[in-house]
């Protein structure tokens, strides 16, 4: 159980509500906004927003979910607003933001991503735990997370562009992150789908590869030569004094080759 309260609603000044710093939903559009506050002028706050007492004994308020709702009302001019005081703890209070805003899809994928790790890392919870509080599949929080390990530019780029989370995904793919930077620059250029962003993607790794085998043949084929070209002078070398000796030993990420020549004619 996230909290204990009773499902109580009081009508709360919107002046005494202070925004929840740790919102997991970072973007609001404003057509979005315009649309709600309009809706609201005209039916008001249908559901209430849920809040805690900031602190005891005073009279203004933490917000935990609804911060939609809340702007909204703000924009529609209203004074007050339908809420439920609830008593919760720093978790709880993310934890309810987080499940709130999921269950209504309000997140896009990285703002539930960065909430999900957030609950992690800030509040000790396993993938394991956050998967039976939200109702998804453990694989499912495991995937979004994976997706921070883009940098922040790469991120805000896929959100601006409104690209998918297979978009996403897919760059996975790419080990190194400038590549990652071009190869998106080319499907926001040309506003490809997903499909034909897999397969940009997996044409480019495909090139990528190809050209590290050639690269490694080259390498291979320099070696033979290097190798070669010692063993012809150590034949020349020999005519002169057979005592020398050749010794070659492989060290694993080179050839270690050796001539011994002695000082005296045998």
């Amino acid at each position: 159980m996230l909290f204990k309260s009773k499902n109580k609603v009081s009508e709360i000044e919107v002046s005494q509500i202070r925004a929840n710093p740790d919102q997991p939903r970072k973007i609001f559009e404003r057509k979005e906004l315009e649309e709600l506050s309009n809706s609201i002028r005209e039916f008001g706050v249908i559901q209430p927003i849920v809040v805690k007492r900031a602190a005891e004994g005073k009279e203004d308020y933490f917000l935990i979910a609804g911060e939609r709702r809340l702007r909204a009302a703000k924009m529609a001019g209203l004074a007050k607003i339908p809420a439920i005081i609830r008593e919760a703890d720093e978790k709880d209070v993310a934890l309810i933001a987080l499940v709130e805003n999921v269950q209504r899809e309000n997140l896009n994928y990285l703002e539930e991503a960065a909430a999900y790790y957030s609950l992690m890392e800030d509040y000790g919870l396993t993938q394991s735990e956050i998967s039976r509080r939200v109702g998804k599949q453990q694989s499912t929080i495991s995937n979004k997370i994976r997706l921070l390990s883009l940098p922040p530019e790469l991120r805000e780029a896929l959100s601006k562009n409104q690209l998918t989370e297979r978009h996403a995904r897919a760059l996975l793919k790419i080990p190194d992150n400038e590549s990652r930077k071009q190869i998106l620059d080319k499907i926001v250029l040309h506003n490809l789908n997903v499909k034909q962003s897999e397969k940009l993607i997996d044409d480019f790794l495909e090139k990528r590869d190809r050209e590290r085998k050639r690269g490694e043949q080259y390498l291979h084929i320099n070696y033979k030569i290097y190798v070669n070209t010692i063993k012809k002078a150590y034949e020349s070398i020999r005519e002169a004094e057979k005592q020398a000796k050749y010794f070659q030993e492989d060290k694993g990420d080179f050839l270690e080759l050796r001539i011994v020549i002695p000082k005296k004619a045998g």
